[in-house]
């Protein structure tokens, strides 16, 4: 049987956002308290920047949490379409970010770069933050894809690269698995269509094998 899809739901986006980020905060407390350490995966795309600034405004908590990304477009960190360049942004200069983009001319040795680059999020990463597109698709993993496929149904905890429906195509992403085995894991969703997907579990996207396997994780909602 399924498990049930909890939603928080909230009347604004701006409400949405202050209660995510309380709740992120206590748990980087929780994670230094217990092994004074913390690592957290961030989206990108436009949803997760006013949490990502709100995160930022504890400069002397966050400033010591080791930050990754969860998926990134292979392009130059300059580029428009860059989560690391929104993320920076963001969080401000000064916080460190482990980006996924190392060699911008080559997309093969960027992946064998960035694996050993994110050593420390592959062997554990404490923290989680997903959105979800329309297609039901999360981190770089998506519906129709080849290479999403294997990867949604492979139990390797790595940085792989996948293709995106739409540009810019050529995607890097964290594993199903190294999200999976995340300690505390946030799925922030807004607008109804969304919301529909998410709760359509009939249509088996990405988010749905996901959503039944772990049924603890913290879905954020607001229209």
């Amino acid at each position: 049987m399924a498990n049930e899809i909890h939603i928080e739901e909230f009347s604004s986006k701006e409400e949405l956002f202050a209660c995510c980020s309380e709740s992120i905060l206590i748990d980087i407390q929780q994670s230094f308290l217990k092994s004074n350490q913390c690592s957290v995966l961030l989206s990108g795309g436009g949803t997760p920047e006013p949490l990502y600034k709100l995160l930022a405004a504890n400069e002397e908590l966050v400033s010591d949490v080791q930050w990754g990304l969860v998926d990134e477009r292979f392009v130059e960190t300059s580029s428009e379409y860059s989560n690391e360049k929104m993320i920076r942004e963001a969080l401000g200069n000064d916080v460190k970010v482990v980006g996924m983009v190392s060699d911008s001319s080559n997309y093969t040795m960027n992946l064998i770069q960035i694996n050993d680059r994110y050593k420390s999020f592959i062997e554990q990463t404490n923290i989680s933050i997903l959105g979800m597109g329309v297609d039901g698709h999360f981190a770089s993993l998506f519906p129709g894809d080849k290479s999403s496929e294997k990867i949604l149904n492979s139990n390797e905890k790595a940085i792989f690269n996948t293709s995106a429906p739409s540009f810019p195509e050529q995607r890097i992403t964290c594993s199903f698995q190294m999200i999976f085995d995340c300690q505390s894991i946030y799925l922030i969703i807004t607008g109804q269509t969304k919301k529909e997907v998410l709760l359509n579990s009939k249509l088996n996207l990405p988010i749905h094998k996901l959503l039944a396997k772990r049924n603890d994780i913290k879905i954020y909602y607001a229209d």
